[in-house]
């Protein structure tokens, strides 16, 4: 397993900020967000992502992926040039939402519309660029729960289609244990992104009466030691993500969870995350 950044966590560095700061904390890639004026800017997509890779080339550092949004009804020519970017910056790996649940519309027709999309469009040009288009598991969405995304994809191209294992997430909506949540994913298991949150102040998630603070990884309700055990166990060799969009600083963030999340995957490499379980944090 592999460590990487999510570079949305670090919103307010640049890019040329960003770089340094994951090499001193011995990451060993990064994920970009991908937006219009992201850090991969889809205003200028091919541009931005030739100065990324410039940054990235000297790094020792991997792209984990890139990060863009979707409306679910793109076209090819849409499509196209963010799988052209992918492969600029070196990496197959592609992040996508599922459409938002709000009751207007039941959620299998979403489904269906989703996987049509999928089926018809999506496949055959990531085929064509080589790269695999991941479904990340995310609250207020349809694919809130490992059996969700499951049930998008089942049946599609492992090679180009995939799924990102998000347990932070599912803190809000669709959590369920970590060994069922991989076994239901299986071979779809693409990349995995990384937080934790504990009981804090705000607005609960929908139908809970307590609301989440998310911070670091250490005092999080998240296990993440098993987590990564339970990865190592199923030989899970791609990236674990750290996705901090809490309030604390850049730095902060690096210097609470990176060294934590490198001891977790050391320790499960040898074989004995029983020691970093929580009762020894």
């Amino acid at each position: 397993m592999r460590i990487s950044v999510y570079s949305l966590s670090l919103r307010g560095l640049s890019p040329a900020e960003i770089v340094p700061l994951c090499r001193r904390y011995a990451c060993d890639g990064i994920e970009w967000w991908c937006r219009e004026d992201g850090h991969l800017d889809r205003n200028r997509l091919s541009a931005s992502s030739a100065e990324l890779a410039s940054l990235m080339k000297d790094s020792g550092m991997a792209v984990a992926g890139i990060a863009p949004y979707f409306t679910y009804d793109e076209s090819r020519d849409t499509i196209a040039p963010l799988c052209e970017a992918a492969a600029a910056l070196g990496t197959r790996e592609i992040r996508c939402h599922s459409y938002p649940y709000d009751g207007t519309v039941p959620a299998a027709q979403l489904r269906q519309r989703q996987r049509r999309w999928l089926e018809e469009i999506v496949v055959p040009v990531v085929q064509e660029f080589n790269v695999r288009l991941n479904i990340e598991q995310h609250h207020g969405m349809i694919c809130a729960t490992p059996d969700a995304c499951r049930a998008l994809v089942d049946g599609l191209p492992r090679a180009h289609i995939g799924i990102i294992y998000d347990p932070g997430n599912s803190l809000n909506e669709g959590y369920t244990s970590p060994a069922y949540a991989l076994d239901v994913i299986g071979p779809y298991l693409a990349h995995v992104h990384v937080k934790s949150a504990a009981q804090g102040a705000g607005k609960p998630p929908a139908g809970r009466r307590h609301p989440l603070a998310y911070g670091p990884l250490a005092s999080g309700d998240l296990d993440w030691p098993l987590i990564v055990s339970l990865l190592a166990s199923r030989g899970y060799g791609g990236f674990l993500s750290l996705e901090d969009l809490d309030g604390r600083v850049p730095e902060q963030k690096m210097a609470d969870d990176i060294p934590y999340l490198q001891t977790i995957v050391r320790s499960a490499k040898k074989g004995g995350c029983d020691g970093a379980h929580r009762g020894s944090r």
